[in-house]
């Protein structure tokens, strides 16, 4: 039952009861309730705003049966009251929970703030907002009695707010771009487009940095950029000058834009807070890849390669540096000149090596770096490089088979070696210098072959005397051989040792032939002497 109806029913109650009773007395009661309205007249909100909704409560009272004014106001006043906005099918974000307001006389009490949020997406338009208002209020006071008797009842009733989304212009950050790299200066980009439904004139945008590590312009905290009148769904593309300190890190920096501008009744405004963020190109850097070596002990050798410059800029005047760390690795040059690099292009290098014979065969780690100018003209140098390259055991070149190698003394004679190229690489003008020491000899100690690729055997052939003084042994004698390899390079294969005999006397010897010389002059005796007989 409304209180409306409680309202009536006693009071026809109480008037038959004063009928039936006391026809004769005058009724002392006083009938009436409040009459509470709920309303903003400051209800213009715009998209993407934040801020407050001023809420106002009017009590125009509503009076029955009149009587003292005490027992009047008694029954016009609404006493703890509360109220509550909702969102309801507004786009608007109601963050002001129940609000307590008190007693309410006959008036207007007010305004009582309201915080809200506006979506960024509002249609602009007209919107209803409920608000759901309780109190507690005396419906009738019957002063025929001491004390008087008053009769309470409570209210819950539902109201709405108008709300107004107004057209608006509105922005948003909708693109950001840097090439500015640490301890660098460069150009940021920034595009905005106007998202709302109403042209912004005489726009202006100001873009800001908080962070110490980015400055704007002429080393300033922020900078503008005029653009005149800015439809809704138009796009706008400024270009700030930045610069970053050496100290900053590669990671985001935050960066404020905000648009100022007179609206469609000339009013100046300025849009809310945008925030983009930037980020610092890292260092130049350069990687290493596409690595082979062909290094051996105790030879000269080849370290190639491919320098990309992984950005985040282009280079000119770049140039690999080979710094040697290992004394037993000795580039023939330090410096390959690569030329202008530009992010994502890539160079060839190769150093020209030679291995000592005291190197060791295991992995070397070698210094690069690339010194280069940036785009101001600087003289840079990036960070090393430290590939690491496989230094191989040394190499045996060939086979060296003897064929010809038994001699007797005091003899001269031909020295046959059969050598055999055991690598996969073809060899070109082998060159074999023969070695001797005593009891050997030699008057043609060198012997050449044009080729001898991979698996191809050939002859060859040396004068070796063998002294008189010599006496029967197992010797050897040295073979020196250098080659051309296919690059060009003249290498020593080895110095091999050929093994040589040197045999006894086959033929009769000296005291062989004493003993058969007298042997024979005994025979031509005894046949004298037996002819003589006969």
């Amino acid at each position: 039952m409304t209180a409306r109806r409680k309202v009536a029913g006693v009071v026809v109650a109480l008037g038959l009861l004063s009928a039936a009773v006391a026809p004769a007395l005058a009724v002392q009661q006083v009938i009436g309730s409040p009459d509470i309205d709920v309303f903003s007249p400051d209800n213009e909100v715009r998209p993407g705003e934040e801020g407050s909704l001023p809420v106002y409560l009017s009590n125009s009272g509503r009076l029955r049966q009149s009587g003292p004014e005490e027992y009047v106001d008694r029954v016009t006043t609404a006493r703890g009251l509360t109220f509550t906005v909702s969102d309801g099918n507004a786009p608007i974000d109601v963050r002001t929970g129940r609000y307590p307001v008190g007693s309410v006389p006959v008036g207007s009490e007010g305004p009582f703030s309201v915080s809200i949020t506006v979506a960024e997406n509002a249609t602009p338009g007209t919107y209803r907002i409920p608000v759901r208002v309780r109190y507690t209020y005396t419906l009738m006071v019957d002063y025929s009695t001491s004390p008087a008797n008053f009769v309470d009842s409570t209210q819950d009733r539902r109201y709405y707010l108008t709300v107004v989304v107004r057209d608006v212009p509105r922005f948003e950050v909708v693109d950001t771009s840097s090439r500015v790299g640490v301890g660098g200066r460069g150009n940021v980009s920034i595009t905005v487009e106007n998202v709302g439904t109403d042209p912004a004139r005489d726009a202006t945008v100001q873009l800001s940095s908080p962070s110490d590590e980015v400055l704007l312009g002429t080393r300033s905290t922020s900078s503008r950029a005029f653009t005149g009148t800015w439809r809704p769904a138009e796009r706008r593309t400024f270009e700030f000058v930045a610069r970053t300190t050496s100290d900053a890190v590669v990671r985001e920096y935050p960066l404020t834009a905000t648009v100022s501008y007179r609206d469609r009744d000339g009013i100046e405004r300025t849009s809310r807070e945008l925030t983009t963020g930037v980020t610092p190109l890292p260092e130049q850097t350069f990687t290493v890849s596409n690595l082979s070596t062909t290094l051996y002990v105790g030879e000269p050798g080849t370290v190639r390669g491919t320098i990309t410059n992984t950005g985040p800029r282009p280079v000119t005047d770049a140039s690999l540096v080979y710094t040697p760390t290992n004394p037993n690795l000795a580039p023939a040059d330090r410096e390959v000149a690569l030329g202008r690099l530009a992010p994502g292009e890539q160079a060839s290098f190769a150093y020209e090596v030679t291995v000592s014979d005291r190197a060791t065969a295991t992995a070397q780690q070698l210094n690069l770096s690339v010194r280069y100018r940036n785009e101001r003209g600087d003289r840079q140098v990036s960070d090393p490089l430290e590939p690491t390259v496989t230094v191989a055991p040394e190499r045996t070149w060939l086979a060296v088979t003897p064929v010809d190698n038994t001699f007797a003394i005091d003899t001269d004679n031909r020295l046959t070696v059969r050598i055999r190229n055991v690598q996969r690489v073809p060899l070109r003008n082998v060159v074999a210098r023969l070695a001797v020491d005593a009891p050997f000899e030699t008057e043609s100690r060198v012997a050449y072959v044009d080729a001898l690729d991979p698996e191809e055997t050939a002859t060859l052939a040396f004068e070796l005397t063998v002294s008189e003084d010599a006496v029967p042994t197992q010797s050897s004698v040295r073979l020196n051989v250098t080659a051309d390899r296919p690059d060009g390079e003249t290498i020593l294969l080895d110095t091999y040792d050929v093994p040589v005999t040197v045999a006894a006397e086959s033929g009769p010897t000296d005291t062989a032939v004493f003993v058969g010389g007298a042997l024979a002059a005994l025979a031509l005796l005894a046949g004298g002497w037996l002819w003589l007989r006969r």
